[in-house]
């Protein structure tokens, strides 16, 4: 998609507020990490148990979606704030094949 967004301003979400975003509007996430620029969040993966599909929200980009390169374990929490520090470090950075504008609908404390 290749999608271009603006910096947003940032929500302060908490770890485990739910957010909504407008191309899943019923598959709400889960805040499961963040930091000043980042916000790492997962949803369970559709007929897959114990498995996660995962965004990453980038508030200076105003987009969100995977990382690029192979997929990212956000299998715990731990896991979760590692992929951050990776982003914040510039280890990592949002797929520029997969992201799409941000789109938050809804969030907030669970």
């Amino acid at each position: 998609m290749n999608a271009k967004g603006s910096p947003t301003t940032p929500i302060p979400f908490d770890a485990g507020d739910r957010i909504r975003f407008g191309l899943e509007p019923r598959r709400p996430y889960t805040v499961r990490a963040r930091s000043e620029h980042f916000v790492v969040c997962t949803r369970p993966r559709d007929f897959a148990t114990g498995e996660f599909v995962y965004t990453v929200i980038d508030w200076r980009g105003g987009i969100r979606g995977p990382v690029n390169g192979q997929s990212a374990d956000v299998s715990t929490d731990e896991r979760c704030r590692d992929l951050l520090d990776d982003l914040e470090a510039g280890g990592w950075e949002i797929s520029h094949r997969n992201r799409v504008q941000l789109d938050i609908i809804d969030g907030g404390h669970s």
